[in-house]
């Protein structure tokens, strides 16, 4: 599958295994050991020497503070407005208002890591650089490769397996019926990979043509911040995939969840709430930010 843009990896460091973990112990020491998960993914990316890190460790500990402050309250709201919407059934009105504040959620994740991702950038050597673009060309190679080699029919079957996989973590397993909606649904997702990597690709090589003219930190954050938070230029190929698969997510929430039994409702919610909790507890003076809908 096409790789995500590293800032957006760094973020993904502190948070993917938090948002995909049950059990107030494991999802904080996932976002309490986040300060070591993103230094070492950032080494490792960017092939970072120790005085880099030293230099960039002051910003990572005065961001994490900020999110632990500012952003877990919108983590902790997102789950509870899941778990309301779950509680009362997914319909098209809470689906809407789901969609637009995962948007929302994502932006403000997008812009934390932005933040942390610039300045590194800004300040890479030469062998560096020429390192990371390397790097880029060769996961650019890769995913063509990937994309010209496969099969549509069973990309359809992939993806249905992995979103079936990834729902049963939430509510158990799925009878063959809900497995049947899963892959329904899914199989009318719209497939823009191609294009989306087509556009990264675009998009990093802009990136490594500031990185090897020395463009100071603010101008590379202006450009991630365009790309990767406010999708300014995004083609529009792209930009309708991505309203089409939010309106196919939601029409799988929706049929799916007429379908759920008590068992499998009882432990989405009971995960729902878990995860809420987990995020309240991990704020100094818990709270709940005031969502969008």
């Amino acid at each position: 599958m096409p790789r995500i843009s590293l800032p957006i990896r760094l973020a993904a460091a502190i948070l993917a295994t938090a948002l995909t973990l049950a059990g107030c112990s494991r999802v904080g020491i996932a976002y309490n050991t986040g300060d070591f998960l993103v230094t070492a993914y950032a080494k490792d990316y960017l092939d970072l020497e120790q005085s880099q890190l030293e230099r960039w460790n002051p910003l990572l500990d005065a961001e994490l503070t900020r999110h632990r402050s500012e952003e877990l309250p919108y983590l902790a709201a997102y789950f509870d407005q899941i778990l309301a919407a779950s509680e009362a059934g997914f319909d098209a009105d809470n689906m809407d208002c789901l969609t637009e504040s995962f948007r929302d959620l994502y932006r403000r994740q997008a812009s934390f890591a932005v933040t942390l991702a610039a300045p590194l950038l800004a300040e890479l050597t030469p062998a560096q650089i020429e390192r990371l673009d390397q790097r880029f060309r060769k996961e650019a190679a890769e995913d063509r490769a990937e994309i010209a080699g496969r099969s549509s029919t069973r990309e359809k079957e992939k993806r249905a397996r992995r979103y079936i996989k990834s729902i049963e973590d939430w509510t158990g397993p799925l009878s063959v019926e809900q497995q049947a909606i899963v892959a329904d649904v899914t199989g009318r997702m719209p497939d823009t990979q191609a294009s989306l990597v087509e556009y990264r690709t675009g998009k990093r090589e802009r990136l490594m043509a500031l990185i090897r003219a020395k463009a100071p930190e603010p101008e590379i954050k202006r450009f991630l911040t365009t790309w990767l938070v406010d999708f300014e230029d995004l083609p529009p190929d792209l930009e309708q995939g991505g309203q089409l698969l939010g309106e196919r997510i939601g029409e799988l929430f929706v049929g799916l969840g007429k379908t759920l039994d008590t068992t499998q409702r009882n432990r989405l919610n009971k995960r729902l709430r878990s995860i809420r909790d987990d995020f309240m507890k991990l704020q100094k003076q818990p709270r709940m930010a005031q969502m969008t809908c």
